[in-house]
């Protein structure tokens, strides 16, 4: 879950249409044949930042060398009609970035929704006006084609290159982002609890959706209030993690009646006869306190599960059985998802700057720094380095370069115009750092050598 949706109540009345029931899908715009000559087996995410929280695992983390040293290279200001009281409410995730360079952001922009802007410069290239209000919930999912799978609440679309709507298949329910199976499929969770996974080549189903809940539904004049949170209103309120090695997926899930929000992982199977797949559920492990705003983070060898609680902690479950390998006190209820890198440092969203270490059967504080404000998901990238936007005196905020064995700042680069809060920093494959903020600010800053 990005810190936008913990921090402000979503108001999506105005998204247009009616949802559409578990039907296929429906015509493409470019007439479909193009479409269903791509490939759907194979790993299917493009190189470089191409999911919400960089790749299947939820990582955060970006294995370009991080800089030591940036500066501003372009700004961009949106504008969107949505207010939550004072708060402007334009961008709530991260872009993703194909492998043609381009960065695709999604927003409350009216006739904008998703769009796909220059990494060099920033210019809109273009505009998908088809995608619903729904899908600022989600960042676009990017293949190794180029091509964008997003949804909004009514349906999940799949989008060339220049814009071109490729497919759209009917859901119920809004998915926050999607990931993609070993053999390339579409996989998601909505936020209602139905598992979808599509063919990415065509939309089609591969298998019958799951409903998790009885008789899942919704209407966008309901909005999703109850997501900002990940609380019982919201049985599905973060990303999945897939682990491609055996297309076991995680998913933070609040079942209704049940006194507490859990996480829950479910595995992809070939039917019998090898015709089809099915999702048979694994375990449970139903003790998050309050809910979780904070996406499953799977670590590098697929043993460990990483979440934070509403409360004050965050938690380490062993994949095999979901059981809980430790608990670590982080001091606050934490407003987004963690980053963690492959040898095992954990940085939560929010409060104080600091680093975590998983040890086994503990989690070990590395540094915290009481000094620097952590006002979104602290990126980590290779070369024990962290990208954090940090609050300054008057609202504001400073991006900040750290390494994350010792806390120590290598740099501090101000943001120019309004902040409020991040909402998810993205590393692009050349080393570009690109900062947006919940009231529509979009900041890219470059290594300086």
């Amino acid at each position: 879950m990005p810190a936008a949706l913990l921090l402000a109540a979503m108001a999506v009345a105005s998204c247009s249409g009616e949802p559409a029931g578990h039907s296929g899908p429906v015509a493409s715009t470019s007439g479909g044949p193009a479409a269903a000559t791509r490939p759907a087996d194979g790993p299917a995410y493009a190189p470089g930042w191409s999911a919400v929280h960089a790749d299947a695992a939820n990582s955060d983390y970006s294995p370009t060398p991080g800089a030591d040293d940036v500066a501003l290279a372009w700004q961009r200001g949106f504008d969107g009609p949505v207010r939550i009281g004072p708060l402007e409410w334009t961008i709530n995730v991260g872009p993703t970035i194909s492998p043609a360079g381009a960065v695709y952001l999604s927003s409350t922009v009216p006739g904008c929704h998703l769009q796909a802007l220059d990494l060099r410069t920033g210019e809109t290239l273009w505009c998908a006006e088809a995608v619903a209000q729904a899908a600022v919930v989600s960042s676009a999912l990017i293949d190794r084609a180029g091509v964008a799978y997003l949804a909004d609440g009514q349906a999940m679309r799949a989008f060339g290159a220049d814009g071109t709507v490729l497919w759209e298949t009917s859901i119920v329910g809004a998915p926050l982002s999607a990931q993609f199976t070993s053999a390339g499929h579409v996989l998601f969770v909505t936020h209602v609890g139905v598992v979808y996974v599509l063919d990415r080549s065509s939309g089609q189903p591969v298998t019958a959706p799951l409903e998790l809940v009885p008789d899942p539904s919704w209407q966008p004049e309901q909005g999703l209030w109850a997501c900002a949170r990940g609380t019982a209103g919201c049985p599905s309120a973060n990303t999945i993690a897939v682990d491609p090695r055996t297309d076991t997926f995680y998913l933070t899930f609040w079942a209704p009646g049940a006194p507490h929000a859990g996480v829950r992982a479910i595995r992809l199977v070939e039917d019998e006869d090898g015709q089809g797949l099915r999702a048979v559920p694994l375990w449970e492990n139903n003790s998050l306190p309050g809910g979780s705003a904070s996406s499953p983070a799977l670590s590098a060898d697929g043993n460990r599960l990483y979440v934070t609680d509403n409360v004050d902690s965050m938690h380490a479950l062993n994949t095999a059985d979901g059981s809980v390998a430790w608990t670590f006190p982080i001091g606050i209820a934490s407003g987004g998802s963690l980053s963690l890198s492959p040898d095992g440092v954990l940085m939560p969203a929010g409060g104080p700057l600091q680093a975590i270490v998983d040890r086994g059967d503990h989690g070990e504080l590395l540094w915290r720094d009481e000094t620097l404000l952590n006002r979104g998901i602290a990126t980590q990238a290779a070369g024990d380095r962290a990208y954090a936007v940090v609050a300054t005196p008057g609202g504001g905020f400073d991006l900040v370069i750290a390494d994350t064995r010792s806390g120590e700042v290598l740099d501090r680069e101000p943001f120019p115009g309004a902040a409020g809060f991040g909402v998810g920093t993205t590393v692009a494959s050349d080393g570009t750092i690109l900062v947006p903020t919940v009231s529509g600010e979009l900041a890219a800053y470059r290594p300086v050598r």
